[in-house]
This record gives C-alpha cells, sequence and structure tokens, in this order.
C-alpha cells in the first residue's frame, strides 16, 4: 500500500507522541459500556495544552458530574505531588483559627498548606459566600499582579506593551455550576517565572442505564500524570442510571519560557527584528532592506558608514495610523507623536509626501514588537522631502518649529475662550463630551486619499466649532435676538456689533452647510459640491482640502478671539443700538 503524507488538524487527526491521555492511555479491557470510556475527558488532560485550560469546574447534569481544581508545587517536586491520585491542597481558600487542649493556638490563612512535606499554595476557588447566590471566583493574587491584571464581567484581563486588551481568565457561574479558564501560555509564562508548577486535579463521574456488566479498575501514571478509573454496575440504586465510572486524579502543567511576556518584559523579548524598506537599489530599482534591531544600526559615535544609521527614515503609507486614530481612548496621534497610554511613544513625522516618517532605530526600541507586522504591512520606498522642521531640529540641532495647523485651531479655541470669558463672562464654546474630547485631542487628517476620508475629521471639527457653541451664552450677549435663533446666526450679530466687517464667522456656516447638505458623503449631490466650493475644497485632493479647511477655521477663531479682546470696553446693549 503506498503511503500518503496527511496534514495534522488539531481534534481529528492525532499527532506523533500525542501529549494528552486519550492518545497514551488506552481503553481498559472489559465488559463495560463504551460510555463509560471518558475519552472526551481524557483528550482534555494534557501536559502541552493550547488556548485555554479549565482550572475550576462543578456542574451536575444526568448524565455526568465532576469537575477539576488547581494548586501550585515547587518546580521540581511534581513526583511527589502526583504520588498519589487523591487531590492535594484541600484545605487551601479558607481562614481558619484553631487552638488545642495544652492551650496552643494560631491560625491558617488559606494561601499555604504542608502535608508530608508537600507545599500547596492557592490559586483559585469559587468560593460559596454568604449573602450571595452566586459562587466568587477567587484568584492567586500573584498572578493577577504579574500581568497587571483588571477585572472584566466574567474573567480577567490584562493589557500588552502594544496597548492590546488581552484575555487571561474568563469564567461561567450559576447558583450550583462554574467553570474557570486561565490561558495557558500566560499560566504556563508565570509558572516559569514564579518557580512553580500547577497540579491540575481532576473528578469526572459518567452515568448510564446498562446493567450488570463486571466491574473494571485501571490505574495510569507516567511522569506527568496519576489518574485512576473504575466502572461499576448498579452502584447508584436511586438513580434511572445506576452504572457508572469515575475518572479521578491529577495532572502536571509545567512553566514554559512561552510567547507571551508580561508588559514590562516585552520590550526587551525580542528574539528576532525585522527588516523594512529604507531606499531602492539604484541599478536594479530593487527595495533595499535592514533590521530594525538597534544593536545592528550605526550611531554619531561610529568611525565610518558601514553600518546604517539608527536615524534612517523609514516611510509609511498614512494608512498606518488608522487603527490608532480609532480608539482615542487608547492612543494619542498627532502629526508629529503616536503614544499609547503611558506605555509607549514613538516621535514621526508627515513628508511633504503625505507618508509617515519613523526613523528605523526607533520602531525596534520604541515600537512594540506585538505592532511591527502591522507596520510592514505600509512600509513604502522614500518619497518626497522630509518636513524642514524636524531635519532642523533632529539632524541640525537648531531651534525651529514645525507647521501644526491643528494646534494652532486648537490653541485658536483656548484663546478665544479666554477671551469670552472676560467680555461675556463665560466660554463661547462648551467644554467638550469625553468621547469628542477624546476624537479632537487626537484628530488627523485624512489616511487616504479616498474623498470620503474627509468625512470623520471634517465632522469632527464641525462638532467642536459649530454644534459646541454655547447658545444660551450668545442669547444672553445679543440684544434683540430671536426665540428659536441659531447659534451661528447669533455669533454673527454678536460679532458685527463688535466690528467685524470680514464677517469672520463665515467658514463655519460654510463648514455647516457642509454637513447638512450631504458635504463629502454625497459628492454627486449639486448642493454638496456648491458647499464644497463655498469652503474652497472642491477638487482638493483629501490631505490639503483638510489642512485648508483647518487653516481656514483657526485663522477665523483667532479673528473671533482677538474681536471679544478688543472689544472688553465695549457695552454690547449700546453698541447693538448704535
Amino acid at each position: 500500500m503506498r503511503r500518503v503524507s496527511i496534514p495534522q488538524i488539531p481534534g481529528y487527526t492525532p499527532g506523533d507522541g500525542g501529549t494528552n491521555l486519550s492518545t497514551t492511555w488506552g481503553r481498559p479491557v472489559g465488559g463495560y459500556p463504551a460510555a463509560l470510556w471518558p475519552g472526551d475527558r481524557l483528550n482534555d488532560i494534557d501536559s502541552n495544552p493550547s488556548g485555554w485550560v479549565v482550572v475550576e469546574e462543578h456542574f451536575h447534569t444526568q448524565d455526568e458530574h465532576g469537575g477539576r481544581g488547581c494548586v501550585l508545587v515547587e518546580a521540581g517536586s511534581d513526583e511527589d505531588a502526583l504520588a498519589d491520585t487523591t487531590w492535594i491542597g484541600r484545605e487551601l481558600g479558607g481562614f481558619s483559627i484553631w487552638s488545642s487542649p495544652s492551650g496552643e493556638s494560631g491560625y491558617d490563612n488559606g494561601l499555604t498548606e504542608d502535608r508530608g512535606g508537600i507545599i500547596t499554595e492557592f490559586f483559585v476557588q469559587a468560593r460559596n459566600a454568604t449573602g450571595t447566590s452566586l459562587p466568587q471566583i477567587d484568584v492567586s493574587h500573584p498572578f493577577l499582579w504579574f500581568w497587571d491584571a483588571f477585572e472584566v464581567p466574567n474573567g480577567w484581563q490584562y493589557v500588552s506593551a502594544a496597548g492590546r486588551e488581552h484575555e487571561l481568565i474568563r469564567y461561567e457561574r450559576s447558583e450550583d455550576a462554574w467553570k474557570v479558564e486561565v490561558r495557558v501560555q500566560e499560566l504556563r509564562t508565570f509558572l516559569n517565572a514564579y518557580g512553580k508548577s500547577a497540579i491540575v486535579q481532576v473528578d469526572y463521574v459518567t452515568k448510564v442505564e446498562q446493567r450488570g456488566f463486571e466491574r473494571v479498575d485501571s490505574d495510569f501514571r507516567n511522569g506527568w500524570a496519576h489518574v485512576d478509573f473504575h466502572a461499576v454496575a448498579d452502584f447508584l440504586t436511586a438513580s434511572d442510571r445506576p452504572s457508572m465510572s469515575r475518572l479521578f486524579g491529577q495532572y502536571v502543567l509545567t512553566g514554559q519560557n512561552t510567547a507571551r511576556r508580561p508588559r514590562w518584559e516585552e520590550f526587551h523579548s525580542a528574539t528576532e527584528h525585522p527588516s523594512f524598506i529604507y531606499g531602492t537599489h539604484s541599478e536594479t530599482g530593487e527595495h533595499l532592506t535592514h533590521s530594525c534591531d538597534p544593536d545592528e544600526l550605526g550611531t554619531y559615535f561610529d568611525q565610518d558608514n558601514s553600518r546604517l544609521h539608527y536615524l534612517t527614515p523609514i516611510y509609511f503609507k498614512r494608512e498606518v495610523l488608522q487603527d490608532y486614530v480609532a480608539e482615542p481612548g487608547r492612543y494619542e496621534v498627532t502629526p508629529f507623536r503616536l503614544s499609547c497610554f503611558n506605555l509607549w511613544g514613538v516621535d514621526i513625522s508627515i513628508n511633504t509626501a503625505g507618508l509617515v516618517e519613523v526613523y528605523l532605530g526607533d520602531i525596534g526600541s520604541k515600537i512594540p514588537q506585538e505592532a511591527w507586522g502591522h507596520w510592514r504591512s505600509y512600509n513604502v520606498p522614500p518619497e518626497g522631502k522630509m518636513e524642514e522642521g524636524r531635519f532642523r531640529r533632529d539632524f541640525l540641532n537648531q531651534w525651529a518649529s514645525s507647521p501644526d495647523p491643528i494646534g494652532d485651531m486648537r490653541r485658536a479655541r483656548e484663546d478665544a475662550n479666554g477671551a469670552a470669558v472676560k467680555k461675556l463672562g463665560g466660554e463661547l464654546w462648551r467644554s467638550l463630551p469625553s468621547d469628542l474630547e477624546l476624537q479632537y485631542r487626537s484628530l488627523m487628517g485624512p489616511l487616504t486619499d479616498d474623498p470620503s476620508a474627509l468625512i470623520d475629521p471634517l465632522l469632527i471639527i464641525a462638532k467642536v466649532f459649530v454644534d459646541g457653541l454655547d447658545s444660551k451664552l450668545l442669547k444672553k450677549a445679543v440684544v434683540g435676538g430671536e426665540k428659536d435663533e441659531k447659534s451661528l446666526s447669533l455669533l454673527r450679530k454678536l460679532l458685527t456689533s463688535l466690528g467685524d466687517a470680514a464677517d469672520s464667522s463665515k467658514v463655519l456656516r460654510d463648514l455647516y452647510a457642509m454637513r447638512s447638505r450631504g458635504g463629502v458623503a454625497h459628492l454627486s449631490n449639486s448642493d454638496s459640491k456648491a458647499a464644497l466650493a463655498e469652503l474652497g475644497i472642491a477638487g482638493v485632493e483629501p490631505i490639503f482640502a483638510f489642512e485648508r479647511v483647518v487653516r481656514r477655521v483657526g485663522e477665523a477663531v483667532t479673528k473671533i478671539g482677538d474681536l471679544l479682546a478688543d472689544s472688553a470696553g465695549i457695552d454690547l446693549g449700546r453698541a447693538k443700538e448704535e
């Protein structure tokens, strides 16, 4: 017969030298029903599991009942811990005070137990606490602290160095059943660092209707498991499923140096750094690439240029920032810097071709390795010229600013609000809701050349500078305002009364008109085209259209602030009468 090669499919094709009991422990011989041999449960008893492992469980159904537990022991004491199938550490997870007839007294804190020279440590339990119907899930604090975990509904999560949440523990619970699972890689990384092994304990009873067979007993023991099995007929006399089998024992999960690292180790754990495009070959046109490993890059202290310099600029499509801009509560993005909480940050810039620039060495040392694949997918060859301010700062050691129209616009709003407080007794633009504040703080221009990319950033500007106007303050400030008069109309009247001959608020009305007529979302709409033309961005590439709007809004708000500041001595009521 011709032999063929087949792929290994988890759950369907056993691999060579299987690591679970279903592949290493053959079914004991006997006349008992096949349903009593717990093949699925044996499949879950694995010395090298992937994904999740159940560490605490309790349930009771018509066909089966049982569960799991888990305690910790010192690494290297696994053999002693598996000397018997009886669960060890049964007294953990409860506080007790004791006294003896001789007058001695003390307490047990429920965190460690020493029985027969085997020291066990608490890891997890479901605790029935008085005052609540649901069991309370208690988890080892060292484990939670190691991952800096935080509680979420039905579990715990942690944040990686890249700022991403990862599941750590998940559980299901009801009044009389529960199941707690832990991510395997995170558990084994913790055990490796802590010098412990996990003893996972199993106890499953399977029940069937068939009767009249001989009892079968079997015992399995190897270097990582010790489990008993027996099948007995007519044992549960009061049940309509009187025959049963029981799988009972313990197995070991050892510590392991896995790919998962706590946040404080991630930046120093990379074994391989990816390469990025930094140029093109002058003769072949092929991409030139180099590792981002800082140790392989040159510095100003090198004697020659034999190594590519740490400060070699690497270029990316603007789309590389989309995922970060989409989560303003997690990331702060400006044209000059990208940062995540207080975890990491890297300097960036936008060059004359609209590409994002990051120094090669900064990629390897300041962007977490979890994000390297994302950045590589947007890496492109050099094009355009570095923004002059950054070049002068980073390479000529000169004090130099860079164009910052978004920052100028934000500062103009703050200054105008300050002038409004003095003139009108309150801020012209209200404080922003928290979600809008986050979006405004990370406001960026379009990150693609698709005209629809203008929608979200222009909508944020409209919400801040149009919807954010304080209509109540304006109604108080404008004499003769109509009952239902809109904020933009009231603002125009106010500025006119202050001597605004240039109609400084026009760009805000144009912005409102663009949004209300469909704007960039419906470019075929004739009203939209007219609105875009009023804004001065009809037919303009999205990135330049955005910059033009931002500059116009910033200039308008600056003028509004100047009018308020320069008119501090003018009485608004008298100005209106005149």
